[in-house]
């Protein structure tokens, strides 16, 4: 860990006139947000509910990326989606489900160990940790030589 625990985090959120709002965490480029459309929002802006999408897809990337430095596993490609189910509970408007979904590239003989590192980054991600909602994962991962193959 960089710093000792705890962390503090400060975003400041500044609202106009509309339904929208800027998010600002200085020295970070700031957000425009407000409600989805399906709440009568554009499309054209960060929703809360895309923003915490976000931070769980996110967090989940950087975690299995900390892993991955730590136990030396070269990651050739890493792309990950989101979804998340928004439904009626018995506690009001809430996220019933979410799905992560992850397509990593590694070498060959890595396969096994990097299929394993993400699952222990979904264990470990904060973020995914701080949430009611069960979170899936569904990992697909590629094989890349690691070595040129001869010709004969």
């Amino acid at each position: 860990m960089a710093t000792p625990l705890p962390h503090r985090y400060v975003v400041a959120l500044e609202g106009t006139t509309d339904d929208t709002a800027w998010l600002a965490a200085p020295p970070r480029p700031l957000l425009l947000g407000g409600p989805p459309p399906e709440f009568g929002g554009q499309d054209t802006q960060w929703s809360p509910e895309h923003l915490l999408l976000g931070s769980v897809s996110l967090c989940l990337a950087t975690t299995f990326r900390a892993l991955a430095k730590r136990e030396g596993l070269a990651i050739r490609a890493y792309a990950g989606q989101a979804e998340g189910v928004l439904d009626r509970t018995p506690d009001g408007l809430a996220f019933t489900s979410l799905t992560l979904q992850v397509e990593l590239c590694v070498d060959a003989e890595d396969v096994a160990r990097a299929e394993q590192l993400l699952r222990r980054a979904k264990k470990q991600c904060l973020i995914g940790n701080s949430l009611k909602a069960p979170i899936g994962l569904e990992v697909s991962v590629q094989a890349r030589a690691s070595r040129p193959v001869a010709m004969a």
